[in-house]
């Protein structure tokens, strides 16, 4: 999401995000183009999302509303890329 604005179309529970960062670092399972169940807020700008096998706070930019879906996305919906392994302080 590129404006804050749009953080006031989300509905915890329905709303549905793609992530837009690779966050594999934290979680393999949070490469680019994983979609995820918002479920609540952290803060003020960090989405609580749900994935099908992590749920972890992600903060608004790093993500974008998938429109026209609700609900939690299964498995076969996720990239079927696989991260490559990093070392300690790789970026």
């Amino acid at each position: 999401m590129k404006d804050r604005g749009e953080l006031s179309r989300i509905v915890d529970g329905e709303t549905r995000v793609v992530l837009t960062r690779d966050l594999s670092t934290m979680n393999p399972n949070l490469a680019p183009g994983s979609q995820g169940l918002v479920v609540g807020r952290l803060a003020n700008y960090v989405l609580k999302v749900a994935f099908p096998r992590v749920t972890v706070g992600i903060n608004w930019q790093d993500c974008e509303i998938v429109e026209g879906k609700t609900g939690m996305p299964t498995d076969q919906e996720q990239p079927k890329s696989i991260p490559k392994p990093r070392a300690m302080g790789e970026e």
